[in-house]
């Protein structure tokens, strides 16, 4: 085996390592109810003991759609209050964020302020991220509403958090959501490769027509 092709090995081992540790992660409070990300259904990381779950997302650009469902005790009795749809975009990379949310008091403090509370994502210096949001407005009443296709269409008629949905759904897509006859390593590959960003990706190409 010659030191050239060690050599390549090891530099396609690092950049590998490079993007699956550039993340960004978000733990997710018990109040929010994660209803889409990135067009897709959430994919959730649990927690484990006394650990919240929380989300892991590529770098760069990224979409969620949520309701903030905070939980008030009345009267010895545990209720929730519920919010309109949230959509919100923003672009950070290999950070840990978090929700910044409200806290009431009462039941009827929670229903009249949670239309519009004021919430923010931000980062492990506690300080809020630049983000776009938007509400996912519904017609009238909807029994089982269909999220992905409210936000699928959403985006395509350009809302002001919209995202360029076949972009950034294809790069959220978990490892173990690729075709079942994927070998491990073929599945870790196309995970990496949906990681990298533009450059990354044009680099490789010209790597791998090189290897031909």
């Amino acid at each position: 085996m010659s030191k050239k092709f060690i050599s390549a090995v090891g530099c396609i081992a690092l950049l590998a390592s490079q993007l699956v540790q550039a993340e960004v992660k978000i733990p997710i409070p018990d109040s929010i109810n994660l209803l889409v990300v990135n067009s897709l259904k959430p994919e959730i990381q649990k927690g484990g003991f006394f650990g919240s779950d929380y989300l892991v997302l590529p770098d760069g650009e990224n979409q969620l759609v949520f309701k903030f469902q905070p939980i008030v005790e009345d009267g010895g009795t545990m209720r929730q209050a519920y919010s309109d749809v949230i959509v919100v975009k923003f672009s950070e990379s290999d950070k840990e964020l978090k929700f910044q949310l409200p806290e009431y008091k009462s039941l009827n403090q929670a229903r009249q302020e949670v239309k519009t509370f004021n919430w923010s994502l931000v980062d492990d210096k506690n300080e809020a991220i630049e983000i776009v949001k938007d509400r996912l407005n519904s017609n009238g009443v909807q029994l089982g509403r269909n999220f992905l296709e409210d936000v699928t269409d959403y985006n395509r008629r350009g809302g002001v958090a919209a995202i360029t949905t076949g972009a950034v759904a294809a790069k959220s897509l978990p490892v173990n959501a690729q075709a079942k006859d994927d070998s491990e390593n073929v599945a870790q590959l196309k995970a990496w490769y949906l990681k990298a960003n533009e450059q990354e990706r044009k680099d490789f190409q010209v790597w791998l027509i090189d290897q031909k």
